[in-house]
């Protein structure tokens, strides 16, 4: 019985080591986003971005990213200017 004791441990650590080390690592795919910028998905029903009405397509879900100029649509390398979009 105490060999048993002793050696279920070892076991049980070994097993999980082989867990850890098998389990495949956790990497987010970036996509077509560019370096540094952090890309979000827009799909119809959703709100629009910073409560603004993007002049896209309405029908199709779009990945982008927005900053101080506008609303880049890194899908298809549209860009939306703040500047000619309605409040």
């Amino acid at each position: 019985m105490n060999r048993v004791r002793r050696i279920f441990p070892l076991v049980a650590a070994g097993i999980a080591t082989a867990a850890i080390v098998a389990a495949p690592s956790a990497t987010a795919d970036q996509g077509n986003c560019p370096r540094l910028q952090a890309c979000t998905t827009w799909c119809p029903g959703d709100p629009n971005p910073a409560g603004r009405p993007v002049p896209w397509d309405g029908g199709v879900c779009h990945e982008y990213y927005w900053d101080s100029y506008g609303v880049h649509d890194v899908g298809n390398g549209a860009f939306y200017s703040w500047a000619t979009m309605p409040w």
